[in-house]
Formats: structure tokens, C-alpha cells, sequence
């Protein structure tokens, strides 16, 4: 039974809403006992609050920009030891990220975390999550799940990742090369039906 499951995917990629579909099957089934989440936003926040003298950040109208992009290893440095502090039998804990390097970003957590894990990447074109992301702005939302990435940021730093490339061009290197049991979920069209159906894949992999 793994203890964690990561969701990863661009901003817009829909880690939220498979998320939810997961909760509601997985406490359904008996899959877990209880359900945790963990959302790397917060925790780079509370890094940024920390971060008094700006050397790794700015202020920018509305928000913030990130000048230290290391900054970012040291959030998920955090959640691996958050991880190993929260875990306990029947507990399942969920992470969601999103990075240009998901090889470079795995590396933060060790073996005793890896080793327990299901990676589950969300597999969205980049003008797909745009657009969503754009409609999250247009529409005003105010939830941690829908806080909104600037474009420039998702022109610069989410246009392309490792795990996309991978995927593209085999799914089956990318399973050879993930550090943990990986699923893929294609969220590249609208509609939950679609979704539904993609996280079946999901649930047969956690009952392994």
C-alpha cells in the first residue's frame, strides 16, 4: 500500500479536481482510512514571509516573483520531512507540485519517502493550462486551489518539462526513468467523464 501519492502536472493541469476524484474513491472503496493533502504554495509562502531581507524574492503588484529559484528545492526539502513526521498506517498523504524538472525535483526527497510513493503526472498541453489558468484570473477565484500563475511565469518557467518530453516520446521510458510507480492521466480535454475514466488507472495501481 503506498503512503503518498504525488500529483504532478503544470498549473492548469487539473491536480485539484483529480485530487477530489480521488479522495471520494479512495475513502469509498476503504483504500485509506484518512486522507491528507499537502500543496507546496503555503509552504513557499511561509518561506517567502521568512525571506524579510528580498534576497531571494520581490514584491510585485498583486503578488510576488521568485528571484531564487532554489528556493523551490527547499520547499519540497521541507514536505520530505513533513512526510516522514505525518505518515501512519492507513494514512495516505497527497502532494501536488509543479516543476520544469520533476527528475531535479524528486531528488529533494530520499529513499524512505520514494520507496512508498505513486507518482501520478497529469499529463495537459501548455495552451490547455494557459487558457485554464487565464479563466482562474477572468473569473476572480480566491481558493488555494486556484491561485493564479502569472503568464509570464508560465511562458518562462512551465512552458516545457521533463516529464511531458518523456511521456511524448514514450511512456514507457518515462516509467523506466521515474524514481517511483508512475501513472500517467490525460487531462488534455474538457468534461469529467473523460477524467473519470482516466483515474480508473490511478485506483487499479493503488490496490496493487
Amino acid at each position: 500500500m503506498f503512503s503518498y501519492v504525488f500529483l504532478l502536472g503544470r498549473p492548469g493541469s487539473g491536480k485539484s479536481a483529480v485530487y477530489k476524484m480521488f479522495v471520494e474513491r479512495m475513502l469509498r472503496e476503504g483504500l485509506a482510512s484518512e486522507v491528507m493533502r499537502i500543496d507546496d504554495f503555503p509552504i513557499l509562502k511561509q518561506i517567502l514571509d521568512e525571506d524579510v531581507e528580498f534576497k531571494r524574492h520581490v514584491r510585485k503588484e498583486g503578488g510576488f516573483e521568485v528571484t531564487d529559484f532554489s528556493i523551490l528545492d527547499d520547499v519540497l526539502k521541507r514536505i520530505n520531512g513533513q512526510l516522514k513526521e505525518l505518515q501512519k498506517p492507513g494514512r495516505v498523504i497527497f502532494v501536488e507540485f509543479s516543476r520544469d524538472s520533476y527528475a531535479n525535483a524528486l531528488g529533494n526527497f530520499d529513499d524512505g519517502v520514494l520507496s512508498r510513493s505513486l507518482l501520478v503526472y497529469i499529463y495537459c498541453p501548455f495552451e490547455v493550462c494557459l487558457e485554464r489558468n487565464a479563466r482562474r484570473f477572468k473569473e476572480g477565484l480566491k481558493d488555494v486551489d486556484d491561485h493564479i500563475v502569472p503568464r509570464d511565469l508560465m511562458e518562462k518557467y512551465y512552458r516545457y518539462d521533463d516529464y511531458e518530453e518523456l511521456f511524448l516520446k514514450s511512456e514507457n521510458e518515462l516509467k523506466a526513468r521515474a524514481p517511483a510507480p508512475i501513472v500517467v492521466v490525460k487531462n488534455n480535454v474538457e468534461g469529467l467523464d473523460h477524467l473519470k475514466l482516466e483515474i480508473e488507472k490511478v485506483v487499479t495501481a493503488l490496490k496493487i
